[in-house]
């Protein structure tokens, strides 16, 4: 029967010395041939140091998967140790990696990965271990590593964000679900403990990305302008005495920002209204109607006391008005008086 290609359980009896040995093998020609010829072998070893002839493989189970030769081979170790009066010549407890120089890749990956979760928690154990035994001497060597390779793990992320961009977006979405108030929390402490860097940096930021922030602000309004109407409007009714307290005691600097605003912005500004005007005619209209009829004598109150509180710089205003306007307003009633007198002698 041919029995590669498969696992395969095997023993080697050594009658006179009470000695077995039992080993896993997919290739039983070429396994035999490394027990009685290379040296390092137990089997070559025990075989030479007694001064006997090596003895013939017997195969005692074949046809076997990987996983079932790891669980057999186990098997009669421990059975010939504990049920049997021969000594077992096996220095590992079966089940283990054993030489796996015989094997194809395919199969040196089963066994190993087999073995590791056989033995995974003494792994983890150790490594960890390991690692807190060695941790300043781990980071040095991990910040010398990003040192020299910085652009190659830089591609190396960007990559596996570009393939990976869907997968990364719902676990950090899901991940922020299950955590939202604790980030919320952490966030508003980090916020807090580093206020005045935060604000800097974000300055500088600004500052540094002007144009590409007016543009972001600019499209967000444009998307959202019933949104942040609506939120303002809002907003506002909610911080009514706020916002009036806040005014009147910043009332000066308030006029002064607004009106430097004006200035630096004055052609920009009449354009927008201009255009807001066109775009809008008929309801604004509408809306100054409405607003005029309901508020009737509120206007002509305020239109008095402003009158009343201003009444020099009005007079000054239309002194100098009259002064801008004086020949133009004088040839128009010079006009208009002729036309009069025209008609008048008509009659």
């Amino acid at each position: 029967m041919n029995r590669e290609g498969r696992d395969n359980i095997y023993i080697y009896l050594w009658e006179d010395f009470n000695t077995v040995y039992v080993g896993r093998t997919v290739n039983p020609r070429s396994r035999h041939y490394q027990h009685r010829h290379i040296c390092t072998e137990s089997t070559y070893k025990f075989s030479n140091e007694h001064g006997v002839e090596h003895p013939k493989m017997l195969i005692i189970e074949s046809g076997l998967t990987v996983a079932e030769g790891v669980q057999r081979e186990e098997y009669w170790i421990n059975e010939y140790r504990t049920n049997s009066p021969y000594d077992v010549l096996n220095k590992l407890k079966g089940g283990q990696i054993g030489n796996l120089s015989t094997l194809t890749e395919e199969e040196r990956n089963e066994r190993k990965k087999i073995w590791y979760e056989s033995h995974k928690e003494e792994i983890i154990a150790y490594r960890k271990k390991h690692y807190e035994k060695n941790k300043e001497r781990y980071k040095e060597l991990n910040k010398k590593y990003r040192e020299e390779h910085k652009e190659e793990l830089a591609k190396s992320r960007k990559k596996y964000r570009d393939e990976h961009k869907e997968e990364i977006s719902e676990c950090k979405r899901k991940y922020y679900e299950e955590n939202k108030e604790v980030i919320l929390e952490l966030g508003k402490k980090y916020y807090e403990e580093h206020k005045e860097r935060h604000v800097e940096l974000g300055k500088k930021w600004r500052e540094k990305n002007k144009e590409k922030c007016s543009e972001i602000e600019k499209r967000y309004r444009e998307n959202h302008r019933d949104e942040i109407r609506e939120r303002g409007k809002n907003f506002y009714h909610n911080n009514k005495e706020k916002y009036k307290a806040y005014r009147e005691e910043n009332k000066e600097k308030r006029n002064k920002q607004i009106k430097e605003y004006h200035q630096e912005h004055k052609k920009e500004i009449a354009e927008k209204r201009k255009q807001h005007y066109n775009e809008n005619k008929e309801e604004i209209l509408m809306k100054n109607k409405k607003y005029r009829e309901e508020n009737r004598e509120k206007i002509l109150e305020s239109c008095k006391k402003y009158r009343e509180e201003h009444k020099e710089e009005i007079s000054l205003t239309k002194k100098l008005w009259w002064e801008k306007h004086k020949d133009e307003i004088n040839e128009k009633r010079r006009k208009q008086y002729q036309e009069r007198k025209k008609v008048t002698e008509d009659e």
